[in-house]
């Protein structure tokens, strides 16, 4: 299944050398999401000369789309971004890069592409993580509320519960059900038997059961991504953000360093909600339709509850001015379909 280009670059089907990318995320992944190349969906990979690095990539019919920053040590990861633009100018595609870091933002303007800010990655400093003061205090009130009306919090294990699992499912379920959106079938989907077995699973429990849940996905192998937070639509308040606290806890005294809350669209560290440059009007469309589709001002007010430690700067690198709207079509369509 290995396809090449040409003489000098190294691509392959991700789901044929797993085991090797484990190894090399478990050294080099350093953001959230990094982890997804591992899953079912069609992900192909570059490999650096030595392949102890290399950038993931979805294809579609106009665009190629590589998601977050080539896993590989900084030197590295320039080299790995222009082999990416080597390929989809060799396909005849545009490509797309996003959330990437400043520092590959900065490597994509040298190699002529153009770059927008577009977020902000939010990391937890797990060694000195607490509830105490006032920096969090939003999340320990609404714990407290919680504990209230005598919700508990544990971690679970469904691969080897039953009742865990069909807990999990029936939230995801009700979860789906209440917005439409919510059932994308990219790989932003919320399915939390994908990549179980590297996963960890914290929940809120009530007199009728699991009510919310954190799945928690690994960045290396000292850091972790607090990935995909669902409730059930009747949850108390408080229910979620506890799940989130105790996962956090119980990261800590597991002795791991890092957590990131992800990326956070159109946000910065004061708080304040911000736009990014113009993509070009088809560009600017397809931001406000994600936009539109996942309440990223939503996302962005329960998230920040965790007030971080630590906040990067993430951007959009694409190779064209301006998207086209082949190009449009197709980078919807990756993210809101498999492949």
């Amino acid at each position: 299944m290995r396809r090449r280009t040409n003489p000098n670059l190294a691509i392959e089907w991700a789901a044929v050398v797993g085991t090797e990318l484990a190894r090399v995320l478990g050294v080099c992944g350093a953001e959230a999401g990094h982890y997804s190349v591992l899953g079912p969906d069609p992900w192909k990979v570059i490999w650096n000369h030595d392949r102890t690095g290399f950038a993931a990539l979805l294809e579609a019919r106009a665009c190629v789309l590589s998601w977050r920053s080539p896993v590989a040590a900084p030197d590295d990861q320039p080299a790995l971004l222009a082999q990416l633009l080597n390929y989809a100018r060799a396909a005849g595609k545009q490509l797309i890069a996003v959330p990437v870091s400043e520092s590959l933002a900065q490597a994509g303007v040298a190699l002529g592409m153009r770059s927008t800010w577009i977020g902000t990655e939010c990391f937890i400093d797990l060694r000195a993580w607490s509830l105490e003061g006032g920096r969090r205090q939003k999340v320990r009130w609404a714990r407290s509320h919680a504990m209230k009306l005598g919700l508990t919090w544990r971690e679970a294990f469904p691969l080897r519960c039953a009742d865990d699992f069909d807990g999990l499912q029936r939230i995801e379920e009700r979860w789906k059900q209440q917005r439409r959106e919510r059932r994308t079938d990219s790989f932003l989907r919320n399915e939390f038997t994908e990549l179980a077995h590297l996963r960890r699973y914290f929940v809120c429990e009530g007199p009728a059961g699991i009510v919310a849940s954190i799945t928690c996905t690994p960045i290396n192998a000292n850091s972790w991504y607090l990935q995909d937070p669902v409730r059930d639509p009747d949850a108390p308040r408080g229910a979620l953000e506890g799940a989130m606290a105790f996962a956090l806890d119980v990261l800590r005294d597991d002795g791991y360093a890092w957590a990131s809350n992800g990326p956070l669209p159109f946000w910065r560290p004061g708080g304040e909600p911000e736009h990014p440059h113009p993509l070009g009007p088809l560009g600017d469309r397809v931001l406000a339709y994600f936009d539109r589709r996942y309440h990223f001002a939503r996302i962005n007010r329960f998230r920040s509850k965790f007030v971080p430690d630590v906040t990067r700067p993430v951007y959009v690198l694409r190779s064209h001015r301006f998207v086209t709207p082949a190009a449009a079509a197709s980078l919807v369509g990756l993210l809101t379909r498999a492949g």
